[in-house]
């Protein structure tokens, strides 16, 4: 190792990549000398991106985030953004439930469910004897979100309102997640009250005698969308390499084939695009921040054959193909509903959800106009994305029509179609397993690290609480290198 610092290197500029090399900037004790990001891209972000068009903006990736998730308001603190932040008009922006042939506002009456078929009397009365069903003797470790709700509020409630939920964050697979991994905060409360409706009661009543100061903790973006993150991420990067006299390197459009341990150096060799040459160069740490089941492209090599089966177990992680289709234009029909958006129910062999960006967001759309964000695929279609363009268009056009949110006779000026391929991972029952494998790759080659979409979960609170831990343990590493 050169004696005047460190090298780091970190493979993907999405979220979890960014955040990482924006905390190691901020040393100030000299230690570190170079940061040196890859991406495969021409563009920094990942999904976090947008298209502008015509005064409409979609967003690709994330449609906000909830203030309320600490470590994206910590995010939000560092970078001085807090003015910059955009909220839906009113926090009582209605949900919907999108069924076959209409959508219908979620209300605490649930006889008005009752009245669509959705659910019956007796759903309605297991739904209010949630209070009286105890916790379970042994929990089960493995139990799925829909098994817990099934279990605290019966199968009716769990298909028509959990369902949907899991469509609207993960694609679906709700008897696939595991409770422990994506909502481990009602595990504890199931623990501590014993019912969730018992808890729910008493965080009421404690709010009418303890009232605090009121915050603002919806679900934030920007005025110029989610991609005002990135762009302050790298900003705020480039300034703190600077005042702290790290060095900063971008390679854009470079694809990184193999990380190799080498004495106490770690070799990456990496190509840029529509080059043949392999470029070889080392590294004292390598932060993985990428998708090793999409990355089929990059390899590690070690001397330690163990070392095969953890990367084999990330590269089998099961994962769900979304397809964001855009549809905005005038609002000559006055028809365009109010509120956040509507998610499907298992009758659903396609569409996910739709988010109603003209009602959350009315910066993002011209006067008087609407646009709708339409996702389909997920488990509900895994192929979705081998439809072309046009398809996915209509597709889209079609479920809307049934769904009577526009008419034949709606007109369109905007349209995008955007697809990720396997991009949303699942925290299934093999999640231990994933987590014991980032942890025997990191023992097994000192100096690798990885943060992702995949070891915490898929939401950016999640990811950028990965890139906490990360940043920590890479500054713990270098502090015992020198």
């Amino acid at each position: 190792m050169e004696q005047n610092g460190v090298n780091v290197a970190i493979i993907g500029t999405g979220i979890s990549g960014l955040r990482t090399a924006y905390l190691l900037s901020k040393r100030t004790d000299q230690k570190l000398k170079n940061i040196t990001l890859f991406e495969r891209n021409d563009y920094l972000g990942g999904v976090i991106r947008n298209t502008k068009k015509n005064g409409y903006l979609l967003e690709h990736g994330a449609q906000g985030v909830l203030l309320s998730r600490e470590t994206f308001k910590t995010c939000i603190d560092d970078l001085k953004l807090n003015h910059k932040l955009l909220f839906p008009p009113t926090k009582k922006l209605k949900r919907f439930l999108l069924t076959p042939s209409e959508i219908i506002a979620l209300s605490p009456n649930l006889f008005k469910f009752k009245r669509k078929g959705l659910i019956r009397i007796r759903d309605i009365l297991r739904i209010i004897f949630e209070i009286f069903i105890r916790k379970p003797v042994i929990q089960n470790p493995n139990e799925s979100l829909y098994s817990f709700f099934s279990r605290r509020f019966g199968k009716a409630f769990a298909s028509t309102f959990l369902v949907p939920l899991s469509f609207g964050i993960w694609g679906g697979s709700s008897r696939k997640l595991l409770i422990r991994y994506t909502f481990p905060q009602l595990l504890k409360l199931e623990n501590g009250y014993g019912s969730l409706f018992r808890a729910a009661f008493y965080t009421f009543f404690k709010k009418l005698f303890y009232k605090k100061e009121k915050i603002v903790l919806g679900l934030a973006s920007f005025p110029e969308g989610m991609h005002c993150l990135i762009d302050n991420l790298h900003k705020e990067l480039k300034e703190n390499c600077s005042r702290n006299n790290i060095q900063l390197n971008l390679k854009l459009t470079a694809s990184v084939r193999e990380i190799n341990k080498d004495k106490n150096k770690l070799e990456l060799k990496y190509q840029i695009l529509n080059e043949d040459n392999v470029i070889r160069e080392d590294y004292d740490c390598v932060i993985y921040t990428g998708q090793p089941w999409r990355d089929s492209h990059i390899s590690i090599a070690s001397t330690f054959p163990e070392i095969n089966n953890p990367f084999q177990t990330l590269r089998n992680i099961e994962s769900h193909s979304i397809a964001v289709i855009g549809l905005g234009g005038k609002d000559t029909e006055k028809r365009a509903p109010q509120g956040f958006g509507a998610l499907a129910g298992e009758w659903s062999n396609d569409i996910l959800g739709i988010i109603f960006i003209h009602s959350t967001y009315p910066s993002h759309t011209p006067e008087n106009s609407f646009l709708y964000r339409v996702m389909l695929g997920g488990d509900r279609d895994l192929d979705i994305n081998l439809l072309s363009d046009e398809e996915l268009l209509e597709l889209s056009k079609k479920r809307l029509r049934e769904a009577k949110i526009i008419s034949d006779k709606t007109k369109f000026e905007f349209t995008e179609v955007v697809k990720w391929e396997k991009y949303l991972p699942l925290s299934t029952e093999l999640q231990d397993k994933v987590i014991q494998s980032v942890w025997q790759l990191e023992a097994l080659m000192p100096g690798l690290f990885f943060a992702g979409n995949y070891i915490k979960g898929p939401a950016v609170p999640d990811c950028l609480a990965q890139a906490n831990e990360t940043a920590e343990k890479v500054i713990k590493y270098i502090n015992e290198l020198i």
